[in-house]
């Protein structure tokens, strides 16, 4: 019941921030004042106001409340993604839809990229491989090149549905990226899609991306056998 409760206060905060309710900068109004506002215990709200910061959507400062950061969540579509991740198995659920969407779209910047687009795409794969190399994050290469992608497919649909989604996984992607074997596939995975859109071979394409968001899941993981498993203790 009490998570129920605070999720739908999570989910009202976060109706009214893509709304305009409140801006980047802003501070949300007090944990009293939230209690009393939505008839909830203080409990409740914390839990809440904890989705909203794990999100990346608001920085919680001691004796100052809850400041709004600046996101790309304003858009109704945006708004409706970041609530449903505050669900069970959510995270997997926009990995699932990566697998139906990105492949298509790959495919079909094979068929409609344009010479500009492929420079895009490129450049997009370069940075990515410069990160790799320095062993520096690459996560924000990552998504650009996704977005660069999707912009090649010549449907301004597909990239707008994309571009928000890629903001939900920040997280999950800079947690994964830090998986040197992850990093590495990511490259050789980057390097194959490339070559398929390049070359105008849709079918191609489509592998290449379905592979590379398959390895994305496998990363995703490992990452949650890793904070499953039993920590270690000392024996004498």
């Amino acid at each position: 019941m009490a998570e129920r409760l605070s999720k739908s206060v999570a989910d009202d905060l976060l109706a009214r921030i893509a709304g305009g309710e409140f801006r980047p900068g802003d501070t949300l109004p007090s944990e009293l004042a939230l209690t009393v506002a939505y008839g909830v215990g203080r409990n409740t709200v914390r839990e809440a106001m904890q989705s909203l910061r794990a999100l990346g959507l608001v920085e919680i400062r001691p004796r100052l409340g809850a400041r709004v950061l600046a996101s790309r969540a304003e858009n109704a579509l945006a708004s409706s993604a970041i609530s449903a991740l505050l669900r069970d198995q959510t995270v997997h659920e926009l990995y699932e839809v990566r697998l139906i969407l990105e492949p298509a779209a790959a495919a079909k910047a094979a068929v409609n990229r344009t010479d500009e687009d492929l420079r895009a795409i490129k450049q997009a794969l370069g940075r990515f491989r410069v990160a790799y190399e320095l062993g520096a994050p690459s996560w924000k290469e990552d998504i650009e090149f996704h977005q660069a992608v999707a912009e090649a497919s010549g449907n301004s649909v597909l990239s707008r549905l994309l571009a928000p989604m890629a903001d939900l996984l920040s997280n999950a992607r800079q947690a994964t990226s830090a998986i040197p074997a992850a990093a590495e596939r990511a490259l050789h995975e980057h390097e194959a899609i490339a070559v398929a859109i390049e070359a105008r071979s849709g079918r191609q394409a489509r592998t290449a991306m379905a592979t590379h968001v398959r390895s994305a899941i496998w990363a995703l993981g490992l990452l949650e056998e890793a904070d499953s498993a039993p920590t270690a203790t000392a024996t004498s």
